[in-house]
């Protein structure tokens, strides 16, 4: 009887995800711009605006998922504090140098000039602001790191489910469709090498992912792409029968 009821309780701490927001990718728009320069993809700042925004979309998705996750309390709790310590250091950026959104510059202006009044920080409000977001994003990542160790030690967390994944590889999909490129994927047959332009494209926009959303290894991210693959051809098989 109170196995059946410890067994009940455990299951309520299981929700499903309840729709998802956005986070910041971990590398700036500038930097995405001189990745897709490199893989022979032309862009303009448009272009580049709405990649880096449907990456932050994928990301967020993935935070979504953690969530639902059944996990201790302490690592929701780390969880939650990596997510927002992240979102106030991207607010409190908006004055550095650097693509930032209008509502971002709006509110780190706001925030500048009311710490000015502050007799405490005076002319030192620019400085506090800066100390405050590099510190606050390196609590961030401590957090995320914390959160993982302590999923991982408690067994709860179990296999990190993908489904984001197949909207990344929808997104580099896209990507090579409006570029006029051939998304190959490749792999050797005697040294196990990987290669092709979908393989090069997902290494390299991985790294604008969270440090956990990153294929371990190379191998790891071509599995991750031609499952991917296999699981959104499906449904495109399925509309073209249809027709």
């Amino acid at each position: 009887m109170l196995l059946q009821k410890h067994s009940a309780k455990r299951r309520k701490v299981r929700f499903p995800a309840r729709g998802s927001g956005v986070a910041s990718p971990a590398r700036k728009k500038a930097e995405l711009a001189h990745v897709l320069s490199q893989l022979h993809v032309p862009h303009d700042d448009c272009k580049v605006d709405e990649i880096d925004s449907k990456l932050a979309v994928i990301i967020g998705k993935w935070f979504a998922e953690q969530e639902r996750m059944e996990i201790e309390p302490v690592a929701a709790a780390l969880l939650r504090i990596a997510k927002n310590l992240s979102e106030v250091s991207q607010l409190m950026s908006g004055l550095e140098t650097g693509w930032r959104t209008g509502f971002e510059i709006a509110v780190a202006s706001q925030l500048s000039r009311y710490l000015a009044l502050e007799p405490t920080f005076g002319s030192n409000a620019d400085k506090l602001m800066r100390s405050f977001c590099e510190q606050a994003a390196q609590i961030a990542h401590v957090c995320m790191v914390g959160y993982v160790e302590l999923s991982q030690a408690a067994g709860k967390r179990g296999r990190l489910a993908l489904a984001w994944y197949d909207d990344f590889t929808a997104l580099l999909l896209d990507i090579a469709a409006k570029a006029g490129i051939e998304p190959t994927l490749r792999k050797d047959r005697l040294t196990g090498v990987r290669s092709g332009w979908l393989f090069e494209a997902a290494q390299s926009l991985e790294t604008f992912l969270e440090r956990y959303m990153r294929s371990p290894s190379p191998e790891a991210c071509g599995k991750r792409l031609e499952r991917s693959r296999t699981r959104l051809k499906g449904p495109a098989r399925q509309k073209r029968s249809a027709r």
